[in-house]
């Protein structure tokens, strides 16, 4: 019995391998689903928290311009999550709680690239325009209320051209399908959301699936 299982074992890897050697790029489209943990960094700013998820799809299509390597295009979303802070005024009257959240979006257009290294492993690299919007949000929360008193509420949003630039390490199983893990940084600008223009800097540590047709 433990014979037959070692040469069903064996029979597997020999047939997995055989499918990951023959898993090169192809010319074709793709689309790709990604998520991740997100950090921001704002030029001139100190927030509690500066750490969230995000997640994002991209599409493109990809020629084989010289094998193992490949070039291509690509357009994409990516939802990069917020920062957030919490000031505490609250004495023994009142519960004076003040909450800032600044949230990032991009929509993405550029270039790929891929490099099929032995075994089935890759290599991606990415760099493009992101069109950004940045959102901030200042709202106080006062109980018991007084009376008179409005409390702050704030909320401002900018939009912006910046880069973004990323490098995978992933394994195709099929010549089809792919996974990676990725780095991602997403340079940004924010006009006005705190008052002036600062840096947005966004980097997100993450993985990737993608499908090829």
């Amino acid at each position: 019995m433990q014979k037959v299982l070692l040469s069903v074992a064996a029979a597997a890897a020999l047939s997995f391998a055989s499918l990951s050697a023959n898993a090169a790029t192809h010319d074709g489209a793709f689309i790709s689903v990604n998520g991740g943990g997100a950090q921001y960094d704002i030029s001139h700013t100190g927030w509690g928290d500066k750490h969230d998820s995000a997640y994002g799809v991209t599409a493109g299509y990809r020629w084989v311009v010289d094998r193992p390597f490949s070039l291509g295009v690509e357009v994409g979303y990516v939802d990069l999550g917020k920062m957030s802070q919490k000031d505490d005024y609250s004495d023994d009257d009142y519960k004076d709680v003040v909450k800032f959240t600044q949230k990032g979006q991009a929509v993405l257009v550029g270039a790929n690239g891929k490099w099929d290294l032995p075994n089935g492993f890759t290599i991606t690299a990415r760099l493009g325009v992101a069109h950004s919007r940045v959102k901030f949000k200042g709202n106080e929360y006062l109980s018991p209320d007084i009376p008179g008193y409005e409390p702050y509420h704030e909320s401002r949003s900018s939009t912006d051209n910046g880069i973004y630039a990323g490098l995978g390490f992933g394994y195709d199983f099929t010549p089809n399908i792919g996974i990676t893990v990725n780095y991602d940084h997403y340079s940004l600008k924010a006009e006005d959301v705190l008052g002036d223009r600062r840096g947005v800097d966004v980097s997100v540590y993450g993985a990737a699936v993608e499908y090829r047709f």
